[in-house]
């Protein structure tokens, strides 16, 4: 028999942040079901630098092109949680490791090479406002530029 202490018969909400985040990595790896119930449809993004791409992006569509094109360059590649969800009232920050599917960034490049990130994301409601990520690719870039010449 379990005993009821608090004296109440109202259940305890249940908090939706720790699926928003483990959907928004799944949204990372591919799983394109998920972009309504994930991503808020005014999203702003703030991307890590990177030679030829983007810095910021303004809007769901414009932010799954994103998502899309990253991942069907190597769509082998999976981003798996080291770090996190760290929790907040409005923010979700995690450090990632992608690993799988080259280098990332020089497609005739066959050997894999892991890459850290953390992204943050700020909640509206129950779906993603904001992100900001920040990954090593760009430091990898340039070391791999500076090795082959």
């Amino acid at each position: 028999m379990t005993i009821n202490t608090n004296h109440s018969s109202a259940l305890a909400p249940v908090d939706f942040r720790p699926m928003l985040w483990a959907n928004w990595m799944a949204l990372r790896n591919g799983d394109l079901s998920l972009v309504e119930e994930v991503l808020a449809p005014t999203v702003a993004a703030h991307l890590p630098a990177t030679v030829d791409g983007p810095e910021h992006l303004d809007g769901r569509q414009a932010l799954v092109t994103w998502l899309s094109a990253r991942h069907d360059r190597h769509p082998e590649a999976r981003l798996t949680v080291e770090v996190g969800p760290i929790i907040g009232p409005e923010l979700i920050a995690g450090r990632w490791t992608r690993t799988g599917g080259g280098d990332g960034l020089r497609p005739d490049r066959k050997t894999d090479a892991s890459v850290a990130g953390v992204d943050i994301i700020r909640i509206d409601g129950d779906r993603i406002a904001e992100y900001w990520g920040h990954d090593d690719s760009y430091q990898l870039e340039r070391c791999l530029a500076y090795n082959a010449a």
